[in-house]
């Protein structure tokens, strides 16, 4: 049923249009919607969702006796083509050749579309009598769009509608010829080149009616020119509308891709003159990429950098990059806070400009475009990811520092917390080869900073023992140098 409304979403359903009925068969047939009871998609498509399957032996031929009999009833005549699809995934019980030819006999135009390996091929063939006209699938699940899109296109065909075409692969110019039954009254054109009096042919440009075409030179209507290494050569090409109505684009034009391939012939070619050899000379100038790091300080942009912070605490953000050639300037951007669970809050877009106001402003560079600084206080941190710029030739006017609007303070709630912004920081990352990440050192940030006490003031009897201590060995260590000194002055009196 799925592919049913695949079908009719492809078919102009009006009471001065087309016209779409079902029968539904198992082992006897059911005409679920006959051809007068809706005039409008949306109408036939509602009942298309309600009909319920039907289940038992599979007589194929008996329902496409019923088909003629009571399927095609009150059709309109004259030369409204009739056609019907008929869609099966196992064997018929009964014969389906007679059926089938007297639908044909009828002027009915008859596809078999045949699901999975259980079908019989050679009954498809029968019931649709012209090989073109039978398709076979693996599953329900390949009766796609796609399949809807081509049986539609071949069923739809009408005289009018050109042959296959002709492709003109001139020297100088590509073009497309073809011919139709009766003749043709509308323009063929480049896509997209409508307006241009050269991209297009009309009736007045064909010299028969019924054979139409157009041929452009390789300089206009913007031709797409490209080239091939394997095999060598040169690919042109472009896309031709065929449009049948001399104002509008309606859902019968056709869209033709026109190739052609110019390969490169290898020929050996002599001349009788020596030719010297231009002596190349290489010049090749290297740039040594600075050293980029991420930094937090205390007190001021040349502070101490910090190792512990409480929430809250006022710091700076110091970026630098040392280049002793004065080559490269940076540009800060694409920063974000992460709480590691895969939701963010961005804090500098991808042009370097602060993004709300009370989390961080826009860094401030100095002259040198190599430091980049702000204060402001202390919360959860990601990569910074810093870009490059060669100062050479004004390459970094423009780039940093950034020109970024004034920010207001009430924008906290605008925040994107898209986990698709991941994919977006991943391709950016891919393509720019001059942007580095940087990181800070490891920052431990607590709620309060613990207030550790005097110890000299929790401990004082124990630097007064040390003082007695040392006051008791400095009174032993005189009493016992001072009596070898007595004798020994004893002695030399005697």
């Amino acid at each position: 049923l799925n592919f049913t409304v695949h079908i009719l979403r492809r078919i102009n359903i009006t009471e001065e249009g087309s016209r779409m009925g079902i029968i539904q068969y198992a082992e006897n047939p059911q005409l679920e919607i006959t051809l007068n009871q809706y005039s409008h998609s949306n109408q036939m498509e509602w009942a298309i969702q309600r009909i319920k399957y039907l289940s038992g032996a599979t007589n194929t031929g008996a329902a496409l006796k019923f088909a003629l009999e009571r399927g095609f009833q009150n059709a309109r005549g004259g030369s409204i083509p009739k056609v019907a699809v008929v869609v099966t995934d196992g064997q018929s019980q009964d014969s389906v050749a007679e059926s089938a030819q007297q639908l044909r006999d009828a002027h009915v135009m008859v596809y078999a579309v045949g699901v999975t390996n259980l079908v019989n091929v050679h009954q498809l063939h029968q019931i649709a009598g012209n090989p073109a006209r039978v398709l076979t699938v693996e599953s329900f699940d390949d009766l796609s769009k796609t399949l809807a899109d081509s049986l539609t296109w071949d069923m739809c065909k009408t005289e009018f509608r050109p042959g296959t075409p002709d492709i003109i692969c001139g020297p100088d110019r590509i073009g497309v010829r073809a011919s139709t039954k009766n003749p043709f009254d509308g323009y063929v054109f480049i896509m997209d080149h409508f307006h241009k009096k050269e991209c297009r042919a009309g009736p007045e440009e064909f010299p028969d009616a019924r054979s139409i075409g157009i041929t452009i030179p390789f300089t206009e209507c913007n031709i797409h020119r490209y080239r091939s290494l394997s095999p060598r050569g040169i690919f042109v090409e472009m896309t031709v509308v065929f449009m049948f109505h001399a104002l509008f684009m309606t859902k019968v034009d056709q869209m033709v891709k026109v190739q052609c391939f110019y390969m490169e012939a290898d020929k050996s070619v002599s001349v009788p003159m020596e030719v010297s050899m231009i002596t190349t000379q290489f010049r090749e100038t290297m740039y040594e990429m600075p050293l980029c790091q991420y930094t937090l300080r205390r007190g001021s942009q040349n502070g101490p950098v910090v190792e512990y912070a409480q929430l809250g605490e006022n710091v700076y953000h110091r970026w630098e990059c040392h280049d002793q050639t004065d080559t490269f300037g940076m540009l800060v951007h694409s920063c974000y806070v992460d709480n590691g669970f895969g939701d963010r809050v961005d804090i500098l877009d991808s042009r370097g400009c602060g993004v709300d106001a009370v989390l961080l402003m826009t860094p401030e560079y100095d002259e040198t475009l190599r430091l980049a600084t702000k204060p402001y206080h202390v919360f959860k941190y990601a990569d910074r990811p810093i870009t490059l710029c060669l100062k050479l030739d004004a390459g970094c006017i423009g780039l940093t520092p950034p020109n970024c609007p004034k920010l207001e303070h009430n924008h906290i709630h605008n925040h994107d917390h898209a986990h698709e912004q991941n994919e977006i920081r991943r391709a950016r990352s891919a393509l720019e080869f001059n942007t580095l990440d940087v990181f800070t050192p490891q920052l431990h940030i607590v709620e309060n900073l613990p207030q550790c006490s005097n110890p000299t003031i929790q401990f004082p009897s124990f630097y007064v023992v040390i003082t007695v201590t040392s006051i008791i060995l400095n009174i032993l260590l005189s009493t016992l140098i001072s009596v070898p000194f007595l004798r020994s002055r004893k002695n030399g009196n005697v």
